[in-house]
């Protein structure tokens, strides 16, 4: 039996009202922030609606907006999602309204349609000029083109935050030939865009990301009047103006693919939870399940075709750039994200002779000066912040695409510290050789609320994940069966 409660208390629905839950397993899909998607109701206008709900479609024919209201979906009397009721129409002659229950993914995506990262609060920032700040660093970066219009900085170093016994050099006098150019760290800017729509995030994965940090090409520095000519260093800045021009929902999926990564949510608070997908398969945990015989496919097989995107960079024609794509097998599914890294050279500081090794792109940046433009043009490209290091001398904050430790995956698809070997071969594998089997279980509504899509189950003697589950709920019957999309594995 299903109930819909919210802040006013629970809301009548017509008598027999059925509706069909498909549960769809989050780590299978490698293109949108997924799990349970959304549920329409008919809601009939009873007196206790109407109060409860405001006349929704009163307010809507005065061109008010129906914000979404915070609703608990209960089956059999037990709290199974919270989310919210998202109005969309009224049927006047029926006397009812159409709402759609949204939880998980639906509420999440409800509340980032449309909206992009730098249209977000990500808050100010002050402007530390140290390389460990809490939410960016400034790594050293060789870019000469930085600014088109600056002879004086084509004629030096062409280094982003460049960093001199022990600290970042800063201009004076009639030129600019230095830029301070913020790297968001990944895990805050997490923290901060789910923040920004009410939601937090978790997972052991975190802590493996915690040295990862954004490319920028939008310098940290302003015009003091219209009329300068140089800019100034402020003393804050906002985070928003140093990450990509992406939507939220696409920022979500492109990390969520560049790292082998399942996606799913907590059942009842505004909470995103980030699961290795490798783990999932080196789990040996399950739970035992029983029901009808199977209807079985066999494995589609056909191999994966893995893509990193690449920055709008001169040096993508001269350097190579095999390493953000890896075919697998024949190929058959791709999986493509926009996320990607840079290329790491060394770098020739023509004011000493000195050599760098440091990320690089030949690209115009961002700033108000120099007639550069303040649109930036950076996509999602991940490095490793190393901290302060010393290369062949010389000593400043370094950042790199490579495998820092060994343990975490090099930022590109091949090799054996890549992000093929290090995250995804386990998962692959499994996707490639499994089967699909339907079967019809016995399931009441404490399976599904401890229903979890890292969890093995035990069928037969078998080991599965499940893939999807469908179910039928009502006003008038308690929950008894369901109907499973299983995939065998291994393990």
């Amino acid at each position: 039996m299903i109930e819909l409660v919210t802040s006013a208390g629970g809301l009548d629905l017509a008598a027999g009202t059925t509706i069909t839950l498909e549960i769809q397993n989050p780590l299978f899909r490698f293109d949108a922030v997924p799990g349970t998607t959304s549920y329409s109701f008919a809601i009939p206008w009873s007196p206790r609606n109407l109060r409860a709900l405001n006349f929704p479609h009163v307010r809507a024919a005065q061109g008010e907006g129906v914000e979404p209201e915070a609703c608990g979906f209960y089956i059999d009397g037990i709290l199974w999602r919270q989310g919210s009721l998202l109005y969309k129409e009224c049927d006047e002659q029926k006397r009812t309204w159409q709402y759609t229950f949204a939880a998980d993914a639906a509420d999440l995506q409800a509340r980032i349609n449309g909206r992009t990262l730098r249209q977000l609060d990500l808050g100010t920032v002050a402007l530390e000029l140290r390389p460990d700040a809490a939410l960016y660093a400034l790594p050293t970066m060789h870019n000469p083109q930085f600014y088109d219009k600056n002879d004086a900085f084509k004629a030096g170093a062409g280094l982003l935050n460049d960093y001199r016994n022990g600290s970042y050099r800063l201009n004076a006098g009639g030129t600019w030939q230095f830029p301070l150019v913020p790297f968001p760290r990944l895990v805050p800017l997490l923290e901060r865009v789910l923040g920004a729509v009410g939601y937090r995030v978790s997972g052991e994965w975190l802590r493996d990301a915690a040295d990862l940090i954004c490319y920028s090409d939008r310098a940290a520095e302003v015009l003091a009047s219209p009329t300068d000519k140089l800019p100034v260093l402020p003393a804050t800045f906002a985070l928003s103006a140093h990450v990509p021009d992406q939507g939220v929902g696409e920022f979500l999926v492109n990390v969520q693919k560049y790292f082998g990564l399942g996606f799913d949510f907590h059942p009842v608070r505004p909470e995103l939870r980030i699961t290795r997908l490798r783990d999932v398969v080196a789990d040996d945990a399950y739970v035992e399940r029983r029901g009808g015989p199977g209807r079985l496919t066999v494995a589609e097989g056909g191999g994966f075709l893995l893509k990193l995107g690449l920055e709008s960079d001169d040096l993508n024609k001269t350097r190579d750039t095999s390493w953000a794509q890896l075919r697998v097998g024949n190929g058959k599914t791709t999986i493509d994200t926009q996320a990607g890294t840079l290329h790491v050279l060394e770098a020739l500081d023509k004011s000493d002779n000195s050599t760098r090794l440091v990320p690089a792109v030949l690209a115009k940046g961002a700033s108000p000066a120099f007639e550069a433009g303040e649109d930036s043009r950076a996509g999602l490209r991940l490095l490793y912040d190393l901290g302060v290091g010393t290369y062949q001398g010389s000593t400043y904050p370094m950042a790199t695409s490579a495998s820092p430790d060994g343990q975490l995956p090099a930022l590109r698809w091949p090799g054996p510290e890549g992000l093929y070997a290090k995250n995804y071969q386990p998962w692959l594998d499994f996707l490639d050789r499994a089967g699909r089997e339907e079967r019809t279980m016995e399931f009441r509504v404490a399976d599904l609320l401890s229903l979890d899509p890292k969890r093995k189950e035990l069928v037969a003697g078998r080991k599965y994940l499940w893939e999807k589950v469908s179910l039928s709920v009502s006003t008038s019957r308690r929950l008894e069966q369901a109907r499973f999309t299983y995939r065998p594995i291994r393990r």
